[in-house]
């Protein structure tokens, strides 16, 4: 099996040691921090492959944690699992909208912990080739980690934000509605993806503005819209 290493932000003391254990007997390597500002610092240097983030953290909470994670392109594209003693559905929709894969309530059993951090690692990684490859998408990966090219233009992506990229550029200048796109990316919980939904779209149009390629715009309650300004 290879060793993935999996970085866990958490302030208790026996909760991370019970999730450091139960990774490193399911043979993962871990690495700990206690508080917020260290882990995301952890993260910059690590780049693991996989986070458990706490949201209640001293330093800086795991809100902003996340929300500076998903901001790098460098760390934007790795899957990171909400631990959190809030429990309630609606907890678990705020967690998945600000940027987590999935969410897990304490007390937690660390067998279902390994269980969901294998299945997260195992889509992730399945991403770039599972990615589907749309017919008239002028997008080219250059490097199956993040780099991608649309017409002569290089930039970094997300795996979701490459299957989004190759539909709306398969697609200018016509609506793809919201439930298209989550069965696209998630195939399920369309209540549970509509946040992350917009934060993907917000974080894809930043980035064919910022290279000229071309401009997303949202209708509510509907879907969104991709316009072309580079020229093929």
């Amino acid at each position: 099996m290879t060793l993935n290493i999996v970085q866990i932000i958490e302030d208790e003391p026996l909760h991370a040691q019970l999730l450091d254990h139960s990774l490193r007997q399911a043979r993962y390597r871990t690495n700990v921090a206690n508080d917020g500002i260290t882990g995301l610092a952890d993260v910059m240097r690590l780049r693991p492959s996989l986070i458990l983030l706490d949201l209640m953290l001293p330093g800086m909470n795991g809100q902003e944690v996340c929300r500076r994670i998903r901001s790098e392109p460098a760390t934007q594209h790795i899957p990171i699992m909400m631990i959190s003693a809030l429990s309630s559905d609606e907890d678990r929709i705020s967690g998945i909208g600000m940027g987590a894969d999935d969410y897990i309530a304490k007390p937690f059993s660390p067998r279902e912990v390994v269980s969901r951090v294998q299945a997260l690692l195992r889509r992730s990684q399945a991403a770039w080739a599972t990615a589907p490859s749309i017919s008239g998408s002028p997008v080219t990966i250059k490097d199956h980690c993040l780099l991608v090219s649309v017409f002569g233009k290089e930039f970094t992506v997300s795996p979701r934000e490459l299957t989004l990229l190759r539909l709306f550029t398969a697609r200018p200048g016509s609506i793809v509605t919201a439930e298209e796109l989550i069965a696209l990316l998630w195939n399920n919980s369309p209540l549970l993806h509509e946040h992350e939904l917009e934060r993907l779209v917000r974080g894809l149009s930043r980035k064919t503005t910022d290279q000229s390629i071309g401009s997303i715009d949202a209708f509510p309650g509907i879907g969104y819209r991709f316009t072309l300004t580079a020229v093929a």
